[in-house]
């Protein structure tokens, strides 16, 4: 017969167990799906989980209430969803709610100072950006004047620059959580095809990312974007200017080369035509020589986008066109404006540099 005294001291620890547990669980989330959900399951998910594949979830009732509460691992981020909705939680042991704020829902914290609600407080400031640049972005494919094409170009390259910093900034904010990684990881359709803001959101994550499947995702992704990236020796070329007078590689060897691949019809393009108008002079004081490589496969077009830009540096075609050039895919250019510097000896040392790096390069 076990001891009385033995007997209640096991009690104790039973039920405090069942404490210990129930606040190890302590995670609750509600809201109302509205219009987004008529006949669906609510349910988190983790980044890296295909699919729908939940680990919590629930149906909403007859008024589109739902109410998710179960074991949690605090430090995830995760992601409700319902209907079309897909938003991102960053996971404590904590009470959350769904809100619509326009047409946008978010998850709030009852902890006014929790990291979800930071981290919402960047969503909402990033919508406000995009907005602001798909607004501005409205009739662009329609205008027929290529100056005022390339003028709406350019201001949405620099609105574009404004929020990529405000992305960088907002990496750097969350570092050290799953929120920064996947900041990161919802932008991989982007980092995906511009190398560069893909190194600096890898550079702003720094070392602290913690381990687990959503750093491997980006990891590896990155590895993968490096690979596509031109390094090493430039590929040789062979390309007529407009007089039909052949130019390859070997004829710029021991010389610093800055080449430009670009098409009439691009007017980013365009916009990079005239900031090289204003700088050429300089970059040839440096001893830069400047080649453009034209991937039109019209050759009027292409004489009259000359004639128009005024440009005054050498000018190479190649008139198979975008989809069919074969320097193109050697020289991995996946879109246009793609702008190369290569020193001396024929090796690539920067993809898309500015001014300043270049003037850096050159002391």
């Amino acid at each position: 017969v076990m001891n009385p005294m033995k007997k209640n001291i096991l009690y104790i620890i039973f039920f405090m167990s069942l404490i210990a547990c129930k606040q190890e669980a302590i995670f609750e989330l509600e809201g109302h799906s509205g219009q987004a959900l008529r006949n669906g399951t609510v349910g988190l998910r983790y980044p890296t989980a295909p699919g729908r594949q939940y680990f919590l979830s629930t149906q909403a009732d007859s008024s589109d209430y739902f109410f998710l509460t179960g074991e949690i691992t605090p430090g995830k981020v995760a992601f409700l969803n319902f209907g079309y909705q897909h938003l991102p939680l960053y996971v404590e042991k904590q009470h959350y709610r769904v809100v619509k704020e326009r047409d946008n829902y978010y998850i709030l914290s009852d902890q006014k100072e929790s990291l979800q609600n930071r981290y919402v407080q960047y969503m909402r400031q990033i919508y406000t950006l995009d907005s602001a640049y798909n607004q501005l972005c409205q009739g662009y494919d329609t205008i027929s004047d290529i100056d005022r094409k390339a003028l709406l170009s350019d201001r949405l390259k620099l609105d574009f620059a404004r929020r990529n910093d405000r992305i960088i900034q907002g990496i750097k904010e969350f570092s050290g959580t799953e929120i920064a990684l996947n900041i990161v990881n919802e932008l991989m359709y982007f980092c995906e095809v511009d190398y560069r803001f893909f190194t600096r959101a890898m550079e702003a994550l720094g070392d602290s990312a913690p381990e687990g499947d959503l750093k491997n995702r980006v990891t590896e992704a990155y590895e993968q974007a490096k690979n596509r990236q031109l390094t090493g020796n430039a590929p040789t070329f062979s390309l007529p200017d407009m007089n039909g007078k052949m130019y390859s590689l070997e004829d710029f060897k021991g010389k610093y080369l800055l080449i430009d691949f670009w098409a009439s019809w691009c007017a980013p393009c365009r916009t990079k035509n005239k900031e090289l108008n204003k700088h050429y002079q300089e970059l040839k004081d440096m001893g830069v020589n400047v080649v453009s490589v034209s991937l039109d496969n019209d050759r009027d077009k292409w004489l009259k986008a000359l004639n128009e830009d005024q440009v005054s540096w050498l000018q190479l075609v190649d008139l198979d066109g975008f989809e069919k050039s074969k320097v193109r895919k050697d020289y991995k250019v996946e879109r246009v404006p793609t702008v190369y510097l290569i020193d001396p000896q024929g090796k690539v040392l920067i993809t898309g540099p500015s001014l300043e790096e270049v003037r850096d390069v050159m002391k």
